[in-house]
């Protein structure tokens, strides 16, 4: 299949605190970076550019100040790299990253960490085609995106080309102010899960949609990796 870059964006709507990350000679580089004192007891939402990181209350041991920050990618052919700090650092539960990318017909690789391993993907936002993966400890991952199947027809005004199947999509739907949890996706501001969200728009409940990328396989609406 054929892979490629594709320009992601990410429209947040919790605003955090901002900083330029300092490069050689002075110069400040133009990737978004987000740093803030995550609570324990609370958890917390950080976004910067393409991503938005929400840590949920309880996952981490003690206050910690976390950064997210966007970063050129360290392999050919991947769209874009987020780097979280601090690295390794241990969570009760899941924290959740996601992306929104600005093209409506792609499969999502997600790589974590320093061995660039696959990470299992979920859609969390269907009608602003964002994708979301978890950390066990916090980390580093590349996004990569393959070109789903094109549809043989325009689609109708109000849809667009999902993996060859034109589905209802609605940019002006409300995007929800966290990632919503694995298992779950924002439906006009509202997270529901997978099974809800296909019923709600007209599509078989368990099935994913796009179709996963290669190296991975559907399971219960979740592009899991194999194995």
């Amino acid at each position: 299949m054929k892979f490629g870059k594709f320009r992601l964006n990410f429209t947040a709507s919790i605003v955090a605190t901002g900083a330029l990350v300092v490069v050689g000679c002075g110069s400040a580089s133009t990737k978004a970076s987000s740093s803030k004192t995550v609570t324990a007891s609370s958890g917390g939402t950080l976004t910067a550019g393409v991503a938005t990181l929400t840590i949920p209350p309880g996952t981490l041991a003690r206050d910690t100040t976390v950064t997210l920050r966007e970063a050129e990618p360290q392999h050919s052919g991947r769209a874009a790299r987020v780097e979280v700090e601090p690295h390794d650092a241990l969570i009760a539960g899941q924290a959740l990253l996601g992306v929104r990318i600005n093209d409506s017909n792609v499969r999502v690789k997600i790589h974590r960490g320093a061995d660039d391993s696959l990470a299992d993907v979920e859609v969390d936002d269907r009608n602003h085609n964002a994708f979301k993966t978890s950390f066990t400890t916090l980390g580093d991952v590349e996004v990569e995106v393959e070109h789903g199947t094109a549809c043989a027809t325009a689609c109708a005004a109000g849809q667009e080309c999902d993996d060859g199947v034109c589905q209802d999509h609605n940019e002006s739907a409300r995007t929800c102010s966290a990632v919503c949890a694995m298992g779950e996706e924002c439906d006009d501001g509202v997270c529901k899960t997978h099974d809800q969200c296909a019923l709600d728009h007209n599509m078989t409940p368990g099935t994913c949609s796009p179709s996963c990328a290669s190296g991975l396989t559907c399971h219960d609406g979740v592009c899991t990796v194999h194995g």
